[in-house]
């Protein structure tokens, strides 16, 4: 008999809308899976994958260099806005290593296989853990998955942001189900391979999770001591001093979703080319990461709640996440998928109260997938070089921004749905106790 996602008590018409949508969604799976296997599977299998594929040189060359025991940061250079070489911490390059063994042609198919997998495999993950169990919740995350430019963003370009992702669906999926300690491991590693993920630690934290955030930072400070191990001293040094502070400075170029390139675009500050770091502009764009996780504190609570709500907490986790670091590049934004599913799964579980989730969800589906993913695809840096000299300039520059302002205004109808509804609590138990 076949599964249906809509409840079983409904008028005719209502069930044939459902049978519509069902067997659209079915036939959009099937085919962003085809789609996927010709171009990621079919045609890097003859030679002819259209990917530029053009980061994942970093990471072959890192792979190489701990192969030879060279510095994978040999080749980093910080003169252009976008920077150039690996960039990752020197976990991530031990992680690498394995490549080192494979051909040239090998270790493109090999990476781009795992991220593809990766992927697909968070997104069913992530599907599954935050919308309702009535839904068709794998197809609806292959469909998504498949289709949102900033996730096959990194399949063109061999970026290893679905790495990380899968990382933090598995650690969502333990922190609904209560796997504490896993969680925290699980967070750890991925912070090791990218620093960012660390932010999550403040949720285990703030809901109490004492033991899994200590956890987390034991696993984080393992990858530290076995990259040191591995590679030496030396090159964590070089990591500490030479990339870091790069990594670290004001980037206003139009791809970074953080608060510090809204600011920079703001002010015009590091578009193009490196600027003199101006303090005011690093302390605006630090300010408002301060009251960005001041949202956040808010918005975790060690109290009881809903799996749906959990959900929410890990979700502005996340968001906070993109936003507060000084790069976040437009294809992290893969990571707002766990966001968007998150916002879904609270409204659904809030009825009429969620409205709010379901249209911030569905502009940052939209606004960061749609609009942003054509945008992407029709600009080139010769193209971004002539808009630069003509009136609209700065207007096109604040345009850019949309990502970031999509996913705060997501992360704001989270916080305030968090809020609302324990405040509705806390009147009810006072009401009840009189």
């Amino acid at each position: 008999m076949t599964r249906r996602w809509w409840p079983p008590r409904a008028d005719r018409s209502t069930r044939d809308w459902r049978s519509i949508l069902d067997l659209l969604l079915t036939a959009g799976a099937i085919a962003a899976v085809i789609g996927a296997a010709y171009n990621f599977v079919v045609l890097p299998l003859a030679g002819t994958f259209s990917g530029p594929f053009e980061d994942f040189g970093a990471y072959s060359i890192a792979a190489h260099a701990v192969a030879t025991g060279t510095s994978p940061y040999a080749s980093f250079g910080g003169a252009t806005i976008v920077m150039t070489g690996f960039d990752y911490p020197p976990f991530a390059a031990v992680v690498l290593r394995p490549l080192a063994f494979l051909s040239a042609r090998w270790q493109e198919l090999t990476w781009l296989w795992i991220a593809l997998g990766a992927l697909v495999a968070g997104a069913v993950i992530t599907a599954r853990a935050l919308l309702p169990a009535s839904w068709p919740r794998a197809r609806i995350g292959i469909f998504v998955a498949l289709t949102f430019p900033p996730a096959t963003y990194n399949l063109w370009h061999g970026q290893m942001n679905t790495v990380i992702f899968l990382f933090l669906a598995l650690a969502l999926s333990d922190y609904l189900s209560g796997h504490r300690t896993r969680c925290g491991v699980i967070l750890g590693i991925a912070a090791g391979i990218k620093i960012a993920p660390v932010v999550l630690l403040l949720v285990l934290v703030r809901r109490g999770w004492w033991r899994a955030a200590l956890a987390g930072l034991a696993a984080g400070a393992a990858t530290v001591a076995i990259g040191i191990g591995a590679l030496g001293w030396s090159v964590t040094h070089q990591y500490l001093t030479s990339v870091l502070p790069v990594l670290n400075r004001d980037n206003g170029w139009i791809y970074n979703q953080t608060w510090n390139g809204v600011v920079s675009r703001l002010f015009q500050h590091s578009v193009l080319t490196v600027d003199a770091p101006s303090v005011w502009l690093h302390g605006a764009a630090t300010a408002l990461s301060l009251l960005t996780v001041g949202a956040l504190l808010l918005a975790v609570s060690g109290g009881e709640r809903t799996r749906a709500e959990r959900g929410a907490e890990f979700a502005c986790g996340l968001t906070v996440m993109l936003l507060i670091g000084s790069i976040a590049w437009y294809p992290v934004y893969v990571h707002l998928l766990i966001a968007i599913a998150a916002a879904i799964g609270l409204a659904h579980e809030r009825g009429r109260l969620g409205r709010g989730l379901v249209a911030w969800s569905a502009a940052a589906l939209v606004g960061v997938g749609a609009v942003g993913g054509v945008a992407i695809a029709a600009l080139s840096v010769a193209g971004i070089g002539s808009v630069s000299t003509s009136p609209a300039w700065w207007l096109f520059l604040q345009a850019c921004s949309l990502p970031a302002l999509l996913a705060t205004a997501l992360l704001v109808a989270l916080v305030r749905a968090l809020r609302s509804h324990r405040a509705v609590g806390v009147v009810t138990v006072a009401a009840l106790a009189q």
